[in-house]
């Protein structure tokens, strides 16, 4: 009765063996090389560190999110794509440092536009109202 079990598990193995074997050969035969394109995150494109980030949220207060359009040189699609991110108040844009405020235009691919158009001076400026 051993002998008889140890043939079985003996072809067992050499069949599953055998069949891994074919199965390799088929996929590479279909296998085709395709050309992958890969996007780079434009945060890497230069060296920064993720302690530049500015302070998110995951989700805007109870009371909502703030028009982040009340700050002159954001549109609706630069405030969908921060609310995005996880910027939803205009005390969140105040609050930014010059590193933030790099890591802000390196992430957005936006040379220089938050300076320029002085996001955080206008942003401190409406929440003094």
């Amino acid at each position: 009765m051993l002998i008889i079990a140890s043939k079985i598990v003996f072809w067992l193995l050499a069949v599953a063996i055998i069949a891994m074997y074919i199965g390799f050969l088929i996929g590479k035969l279909r296998y085709k090389k395709r050309q992958v394109s890969y996007e780079i995150n434009p945060i890497l494109r230069k060296p920064g560190n993720i302690y530049n980030k500015p302070f998110i949220l995951g989700n805007p207060r109870p009371t909502g999110k703030d028009d982040l359009k009340v700050i002159e040189g954001i549109d609706h699609q630069m405030e969908n794509k921060l609310n995005a991110l996880g910027i939803f108040h205009v005390e969140q844009i105040a609050k930014w440092s010059e590193k933030n405020i790099d890591w802000i235009e390196e992430y957005f691919s936006i040379d220089n536009r938050v300076g320029e158009e002085q996001w955080v001076e206008k942003a401190k400026a409406i929440i003094k109202r």
